[in-house]
C-alpha cells in the first residue's frame, strides 16, 4: 500500500498534507523522534529488523514516499506544490534506501542537496 512518512511539519502543514494523502488513498503517519533510529523497512512493516542504530536527530521538514509510483506520484507532488505545501527534503522508496533509518535518510537527502547546490551530480559519500 502507498504510504507518506511525515517528519517535522508544524500541526496546521501536518494535517493538509494528510488530508491529501487520504484524497489519493494513501496511508500516512507522522514519524516520532523515539522512530529515528528504526530502519524506513521496519517503519513501513516490511521489514522485521527492530534494531534501533544510534545517530542526531534533525528538524528539518521531510517527506519519505512509499509504493508511489509515475503518473500518482506526479499528481501528488503537482498537489503539494498546488496547495503551497513546500517539504524542502523528499525520498521516494528504493530498495536501497529502506535500509536507511530516518536519520541516514535525511543526511543522504542533505549530502544530495549539497553537491546540486555546488554544482556537482555527486556528493562525498560516493
Amino acid at each position: 500500500m502507498s504510504e507518506v512518512l511525515i517528519y517535522n511539519l508544524p500541526p496546521e502543514k501536518d494535517a493538509k498534507v494528510k488530508m491529501l494523502c487520504r484524497k489519493f488513498g494513501f496511508a500516512s503517519r507522522s514519524v516520532e523522534r523515539s522512530e529515528y533510529g528504526f530502519t524506513l523497512g521496519h517503519l513501513l512493516g516490511l521489514s522485521q529488523d527492530d534494531t534501533i542504530r544510534d545517530g542526531e536527530d534533525f528538524d528539518e521538514e521531510m517527506l519519505y514516499l512509499s509504493d508511489i509510483r509515475g503518473g500518482m506520484l506526479n499528481l501528488f507532488l503537482d498537489q503539494l506544490r498546488r496547495k503551497k505545501l513546500s517539504v524542502p527534503l523528499k525520498a521516494i522508496q528504493t530498495e536501497m534506501n529502506l535500509g536507511f533509518t530516518s536519520r541516514e535518510l535525511y543526511r543522504e537527502l542533505c549530502a544530495e542537496r549539497d553537491a546540486i547546490a555546488r554544482g556537482t551530480t555527486q556528493h562525498q559519500g560516493q
